[in-house]
């Protein structure tokens, strides 16, 4: 057994994305964590269980999609030093 299905959508961080790719079309879209738990309330099921009910946001293709965890990376700016 994977992390994957031992993991429920809400032990993610809130601020997590989650990368949908359909398997049949490549077509992509994001998701966050905290509007799934919210909105979708699919907070207490499974990754792999979540993975399997979704299908592809193209309504001709409907194929089965596969998950990409990630958490946007803050990038600090560099400090600037200015010519007098």
């Amino acid at each position: 057994m994977s992390w994957f299905c031992e993991t429920q959508l809400r032990d993610l961080p809130a601020g997590c994305r989650i990368m949908i790719t359909c398997e049949k079309c490549g077509g992509q879209r994001e998701e966050s964590v905290r509007q799934l738990v919210n909105e979708a309330r699919v907070g207490a099921i499974y990754l792999d269980l979540i993975e399997w009910a979704f299908s592809c946001a193209d309504f001709h293709c409907g194929g089965s999609v596969s998950f990409g965890i990630f958490t946007p990376v803050e990038i600090a700016a560099a400090p600037v030093r200015l010519r007098a």
